[in-house]
């Protein structure tokens, strides 16, 4: 559906505002460039899509997380005028940003050093103020990095993720939270995040300005997200090769072992700024953009995540802990670590490193980066009578989830199965109540096709690892499906070297 449908389909009209043309549109949203008539001022206005209206649970999430995240004020965060609900139509008014978005300025080349470096700060310098004030993005990437006049970088659309997460973190085949190409280990793995996930994905873009691509890519989202787990960490071209440890210490398997806040960021480009080759950035340019950064931004303390002294002592760190990236060690340990952390869709879950939590941890019980979440495939289906109207309305929701999420190019497996806020999780629900509705069975008929196919796929390509998750995903579905049986079977097989 094009943003000029969603337009018609919704009739949009909001009081107040004066919709002048479309500026883009995605999956759950379309962003049009409007005129809030009272100040008469130019805004983006971004309408949600109806499927998600549609969600009393995504209603109030959307205006909640909306409220919160509205009070971030920093010269690189998009800063939120207006959200509200009219006829049923969720909307969310913000600053216009007018040159674009860093997606749109990577060419397959990459963009230069130097400006990698600028996007970078700018960014980091706006999640360390969002962390500081306990808000986790979930969903940094190119398209929602805005350029102000100036140039600088100016990141968007916090809350939105997480008004969309329903109160759980990401997985690859639970609700859409967080892009697979940026998605971090144990955001990938739905388990909680926190500032060190944004940072995560702050090292992916930093690959991408560099390079002209991210650093895994696979023919659908759920390898990608499973490469961010399984995958060695990715290695720079030659020319870039002095950036290395400050990738490193963004992208580590492990969040104990990555820079712990966006300051730190900044400060390790500035201590490797001496490092560069001759030419390949200009030193002097960048220290003056920070100094002026450092200026208008809103002062704030600094507080660091410590971790074990075994963790400092392999790290070798003789610096301040906040400084300095734990340097990732890749061997044999690291990669079967990591295959083993695939496995974490079933209920044991490994226990994380003893750190003693900074702010980025310690976010508020009402914030917007509040992470809870349960194991996904748990999905509870209540037991409660549902009336008529009730399961119409589950329905509709699941069978809106499955088509976004089988049938939507980039939102492969998006809103399929987790929690009870899913396609699986409606239908099963509707099923408890009312164990022969055709709607929900062929619902789960469905999703079980999805991911037989898919593991299918991945089976052929001796993608073991991956084959055996997703099978393991249907069998959610199914349980007694033979074929989705018999391919979780071959690829543990293949996996065990049988």
């Amino acid at each position: 559906m094009n943003s000029t449908v969603l337009l018609q389909a919704v009739d949009i009209a909001i009081p107040g505002y004066r919709i002048l043309r479309t500026l883009g549109q995605g999956g759950m949203a379309s962003v049009f460039l409007a005129v809030q008539e009272s100040l008469d001022r130019e805004v983006a206005l971004k309408v949600m899509a109806p499927a998600l209206a549609a969600n009393p649970e995504f209603a109030e999430r959307f205006l909640k997380e909306g409220k919160l995240t509205a009070k971030l004020q920093h010269p690189n965060v998009v800063t939120i005028h207006d959200i509200g609900v009219y006829n049923g139509i969720y909307y969310l008014s913000a600053e216009f940003i007018p040159r674009g978005t860093l997606k749109e300025r990577i060419t397959d080349e990459g963009l230069s050093v130097g400006e990698a470096l600028n996007v970078l700060s700018d960014i980091a310098h706006g999640l360390d103020y969002a962390h500081e004030k306990g808000v986790v993005h979930r969903d940094v990437k190119p398209g929602n990095v805005l350029f102000r006049k100036d140039g600088r970088a100016v990141l968007a659309d916090f809350g939105i993720a997480k008004a969309m997460d329903g109160g759980t973190s990401s997985t690859m085949a639970g609700m859409s939270v967080g892009t697979p190409d940026y998605m971090s280990p144990e955001q990938a793995r739905g388990e909680p995040v926190d500032g060190r996930s944004d940072l995560y994905s702050l090292g992916v873009m930093l690959y991408e300005m560099l390079t002209g691509k991210p650093p895994y890519e696979a023919p659908d989202a759920f390898s990608v997200a499973l490469s961010h787990i399984t995958e060695p960490l990715p290695t720079l071209p030659p020319q870039h090769a002095w950036l290395q440890p400050l990738l490193n210490g963004l992208m580590s398997k492990m969040a104990s072992e990555r820079y712990n806040t966006g300051a730190a960021v900044v400060a390790a480009v500035q201590r490797m700024l001496p490092t560069a080759p001759p030419g390949a950035v200009d030193v002097q340019a960048f220290e003056a953009r920070e100094g002026m950064a450092r200026s208008a931004a809103p002062a704030a303390t600094q507080q660091r995540t410590r971790v074990s002294d075994r963790a400092a002592k392999r790290a070798g760190a003789q610096n301040d802990e906040a400084s300095n990236p734990w340097p990732l060690r890749i061997g044999l340990g690291v990669a079967a670590a990591a295959v083993v952390g695939v496995l974490v869709w079933a209920p044991w879950r490994a226990p994380e490193p003893t750190v003693v939590p900074s702010i980025a941890t310690q976010t508020p019980v009402e914030g917007p980066g509040v992470a809870t979440f349960e194991t996904p495939g748990s999905t509870s289906a209540t037991t409660a009578t549902m009336s008529a109207d009730e399961i119409d309305l589950a329905l509709r929701q699941a069978e809106a989830y499955l088509q976004q999420g089988t049938g939507v190019v980039g939102s492969e497996g998006v809103g399929l199965r987790g929690h009870e806020d899913t396609a699986l999780g409606k239908f099963q629900a509707v099923l408890a109540a009312d164990p022969t509705n055709a709607r929900a069975l062929a619902g789960t008929q469905a999703l079980a096709k999805y991911y037989r196919d898919s593991a299918s796929t991945l089976c052929a390509s001796e993608r073991w690892v991956a084959c055996a998750t997703i099978a393991g995903f249907g069998l959610e579905a199914l349980p007694d499906d033979p074929e989705l049986l018999k391919l979780k079977e071959t690829a543990e097989a293949a996996q065990r070297g049988l």
